[in-house]
Formats: structure tokens, C-alpha cells, sequence
């Protein structure tokens, strides 16, 4: 038996329905028995049959549809830190969590895999234990391999291991890139930033207003991303600052780029900011509310472009 002291991060590579039963309800069971918080994050048709397969004990767990929960990977980091949160208010002393990534189209399955490992950094030391399931019958083999890389544990049935293969978050995040977002549509806005955000706010929500770009709050979740990412390259950028927007396309995409370094850290904006501090919190707060957000170096400039329909 396993007591949960720190982060305990697994990778569950299961091929049959029997397979996800047999590893899963024991465990779920065996966090209920100890006192702790038990949640499960999954498919449809899982959470079907985990709730069947729990019998007497389905009402202690928190059952999420996975595609309602996985919607951007640090938002999705937020939500599980949230939940973490309540646990330990409620008294729990620790959280076991099946977490499902919904790994989407073939264009997003970088930025899950890096969420993937920032996992083991965003929540070092929390009393938490999560298995991911990885369905062997419906993921790409490339997902499969990566979760041997992200995931300091795997199991395969009854066996339990440590990941040979594993990659430290510092070093993962900075082979495995996330794509910049493609741009579609036309140049709407480039202009210097020499002057308040507030003024290139106004700028940007008379264009968006103007154009159609966006719907409901988005226009509102556009302006907070761009402040965040503009005032961070004001603070922590070098030489010209310029902003360019491209719309409608698809999507809004944004890109701030200036001549500085950019950051060192490669988790900037995954982990969650500390409390006592402002640090990391304006990448952090961007990467919750767009579709995709992308920092690069080359060449003596740093681009952070992010995207939001």
C-alpha cells in the first residue's frame, strides 16, 4: 500500500475495458478507504462503466466528462488545482484523480503532451495521486510512447514501474515545441507599443466590435490575454515592442514580439503562481483563456502569439 505524501504521476496503458476496471476501481476504492478525495475525469462511455463498476462507493466519487474538462491545458491545470484545493478545505488529506486526456486533432496533441509533463511540476509535492489512462485501442502509438516520457510511472495491467523513459519537465518542454498557430486572415493591427495598454485595448476592442471577430465574452477574454502578454513583454522584453493581430480567419491570432531573450524558465505560465508573489502570473493568466498560446526565440526576437475564437 502506497500513502500519498507527495505527487504520485501514472501513465495507465490499457487495451481493453476489462483492463481500465481492473486497475482503476481498486484504486479509486483504495483512496475512499483511506480518507482521501477520489475524482475521475474520463470518456463517455468510461464514465458509463466506471459508474457501473463502483457499485456502493459510486456516490464518493466525482465523475467529469472529460471533454467538458479538457478544454485548454492550463486552464485545465487550474481546474485541477481548484478542485485539489477543495479537497484539502474539506478536510481530505490527500486526492486521487484519473485524469482522461482528450488529446484532440492531431494539431493539438503537442500542447497535451507538454501538459502532460508540466503535471510533475505544476503540482510537485501536492497529495495527489493521478493516472492517466491512455486507450491503446483509439490513441496514435506516438501518444502511447510519449506517456513513458511524461509520466515518472506506468502501469500495464497489474504491473506497476518506473518510467525508464522519462523526461524531467525542464528538459521535455524545451525539446518537445508547441507549433505557433497558423495565421489566417488579414493583417488587421500592427502598431508599436510605445504607449498605455489601455489605449491599445481600446484600439483592439473598436476593431473587434467593428469587424464581428468575436462573440459573447471572447472579446473580453482577447483584451485580458493581450494585456497580460503586452505588459509582460513591457516588463520583461528588450528593444521594440510590437503588437500585430490578424483576423477574422478562424480565430483572432495575436502576436507581441520584442528583442529580448525571452524567458529562461521553459514552464513559464504552467505552473500555478505563488501566492505570495506576482511572478509568472501574466503568462498564467493568458494561457487560460486562449485556444493555443506560443513563445519563441529566433534570431534575436521573441514572438508570443496566441489565438482566440
Amino acid at each position: 500500500m502506497i500513502i500519498i505524501g507527495e505527487l504520485i504521476h501514472e501513465a495507465l496503458l490499457y487495451a481493453s475495458d476489462d483492463e481500465l476496471v481492473q486497475a482503476v476501481v481498486p484504486f479509486l476504492r483504495q483512496g475512499l478507504a483511506l480518507g482521501g478525495a477520489a475524482v475521475a475525469a474520463v470518456t463517455r462511455p468510461n464514465l458509463r462503466l466506471l459508474r457501473g463498476a463502483m457499485g456502493r462507493d459510486v456516490d464518493a466519487v466525482r465523475f467529469i466528462d472529460r471533454d467538458e474538462w479538457y478544454v485548454r491545458p492550463t486552464s485545465t491545470l487550474a481546474r485541477w488545482k481548484a478542485l485539489l484545493d477543495d479537497a484539502l478545505d474539506r478536510g481530505h488529506d490527500s486526492v486521487r484523480i484519473v485524469g482522461e486526456v482528450n488529446f484532440g486533432a492531431e494539431e493539438r496533441h503537442p500542447s497535451w503532451t507538454r501538459y502532460e509533463s508540466a503535471i510533475n511540476e505544476a503540482f510537485r509535492g501536492a497529495p495527489a495521486w493521478i493516472v492517466c489512462p491512455y486507450d491503446r485501442r483509439a490513441l496514435p502509438a506516438s501518444i502511447v510512447d510519449s506517456a513513458t516520457c511524461t509520466h515518472p510511472g506506468v502501469m500495464t495491467g497489474a504491473d506497476r514501474r518506473e518510467s525508464a523513459a522519462y523526461v524531467s519537465p525542464e528538459r521535455f518542454l524545451t525539446t518537445v515545441v508547441e507549433p505557433m498557430t497558423a495565421i489566417a486572415g488579414d493583417l488587421a493591427i500592427r502598431v508599436p507599443i510605445t504607449g498605455t495598454v489601455a489605449s491599445i485595448r481600446r484600439m483592439v476592442r473598436a476593431a473587434a466590435t467593428a469587424g464581428g471577430w468575436l462573440g459573447g465574452d471572447r472579446v473580453d477574454d482577447l483584451l485580458l490575454a493581450l494585456t497580460e502578454v503586452i505588459n509582460n513583454a513591457v516588463r520583461h522584453g528588450r528593444g521594440e515592442r510590437v503588437l500585430w493581430v490578424w483576423a477574422p480567419g478562424t480565430a483572432v491570432v495575436c502576436e507581441v514580439t520584442d528583442e529580448g531573450p525571452g524567458p529562461a524558465d521553459p514552464l513559464v505560465g504552467y505552473r500555478p503562481p505563488d501566492d505570495r508573489s506576482l511572478g509568472g502570473m501574466g503568462l498564467w493568466v493568458a494561457r487560460q483563456v486562449c485556444d493555443q498560446l506560443t513563445v519563441e526565440n529566433r534570431g534575436g526576437l521573441t514572438r508570443v502569439r496566441f489565438a482566440i475564437s
